[in-house]
């Protein structure tokens, strides 16, 4: 009799995450088999950015290949419709009838476990098997467990260290930056920029990179390069325009680097309101300016690019996703190398808002420190987030 381990998943990519559950489940349970599953459609979750059904099932087999006993099924990809488990063991259990069926999942899946189609049916054909990434998602997983097995279930749990990979973040990367930075198998990025999977033409751009390189230092050029980058990683993260965000922040910088009589010139023909604090702050100009000469000069009327464009040093309250993003990957982009900016990078890809506190939260202390005014537009941005923070932390709105 073998013992066959199964784990699906979408797999868009397969990362490191997945390796290390692979690699705790062959030590841990010690199958004879492990087979993976990659997912036709998931039952429980929209995928955006979702590689072809042959492109994930290639990635998988690039990982199995590393080891002996891991092997690839094509059964949901050629499935019809969505990927309900219960009929993925029906149709194990009618290849290997005398062996018997582990089922690999997370702890968030096992929560949700009981609402699945056909639940019981799934606890006859295989045993459940959890992976728990902490003390504290044993323990729950363990009450989760526990009633499973009262229904006649079969539950076990096995401990493996998390692993920082999110599958989100990491298109996010490729899409923005080419690159999955360590969290994917080489081989597995070596098909993925091979085959051009996750990606943005920036091309298409290539006049205003021209333009930019022309009129900037190459430190600032530089910085414009990669706060547009990381626009568009904050963009595929926030679910937001791609091309406006990319674009915003290519030319957030475009007025940086002129003459601060021809920057206050634009700030005076700007349509979009100019507070007397900004007016007597000329470190505010450039954004200011730079919304303007936008429409003058190269005819963008997009609202939402000239905004981001204009708020992107100040803030102000009830901004929208796209100033939020331009203004944080202003804050945070690669070259950035001020003390905390990797924990500002870190909240923001995890949440934007929050990032928005920490940033207004710096911006509010920074001036201070350096006796400068602070517009009314930033204080509302700070009020606004604070109340975010607050509610994060359970605190009443007043």
């Amino acid at each position: 009799m073998m013992k066959i381990a199964i784990f699906g998943g979408t797999f868009n990519p397969i990362h490191n995450g997945h390796l290390n559950v692979i690699e705790n489940v062959l030590k841990e349970l010690n199958p004879d088999k492990l087979i993976l599953m990659p997912t036709h459609i998931p039952p429980h979750k929209a995928v955006k950015d979702l590689a072809s059904d042959e492109a994930r099932l290639e990635m998988c087999r690039l990982v199995a290949s590393q080891y002996p006993s891991v092997e690839v099924s094509d059964f949901e990809i050629k499935s019809e419709g969505k990927s309900y488990t219960v009929n993925t063991m029906e149709h194990l259990h009618g290849i290997y009838p005398d062996d018997e069926l582990y089922f690999v999942m997370g702890s968030d899946m096992l929560n949700t476990f009981l609402t699945w189609v056909k639940p019981e049916r799934i606890m006859e054909l295989c045993t459940l098997v959890c992976v728990c990434r902490s003390e504290s998602d044993r323990k729950q997983s363990e009450a989760k467990a526990e009633e499973i097995r009262t229904r006649g279930g079969r539950c076990i749990l096995i401990d493996c260290e998390a692993v920082e990979a999110s599958s989100t973040e990491i298109r996010a990367d490729l899409i923005a930056y080419n690159t999955s930075f360590g969290r994917i198998p080489e081989s597995v990025e070596r098909y993925i920029l091979e085959n051009g999977l996750y990606n943005f033409d920036k091309t298409k751009y290539n006049s205003y990179r021209e333009y930019l390189e022309g009129i900037l230092s190459e430190k600032r050029f530089n910085h414009s390069l990669n706060v547009a980058d990381e626009a568009l990683k904050l963009a595929v993260l926030n679910d937001c325009d791609r091309e406006k965000a990319y674009f915003a922040g290519f030319v957030h910088d475009i007025c940086k680097e002129i003459p601060i009589e021809e920057q206050y010139e634009l700030v005076l023909r700007c349509p979009l309101n100019v507070t007397e604090v900004e007016l007597h702050a000329p470190k505010t100009y450039h954004g200011i300016a730079g919304s303007v000469f936008l429409k003058e000069h190269f005819g963008i009327t997009d609202p939402d690019i000239l905004s981001a464009v204009r708020y992107h040093t100040v803030a102000k309250g009830g901004m929208n996703l796209l100033e939020k993003i331009i203004y944080m990957a202003d804050l945070i982009s690669k070259e950035r190398h001020y003390k905390d900016v990797e924990y500002y990078r870190d909240v923001t890809h995890k949440d934007l808002d929050l990032g928005l506190y920490e940033a207004m939260k710096f911006s509010i202390e920074d001036s201070i420190s350096k006796t400068r005014t602070i517009p009314t537009l930033t204080l509302d941005a700070y009020n606004e987030y604070t109340l975010y923070k607050q509610s994060l932390q359970g605190e009443t709105k007043k």
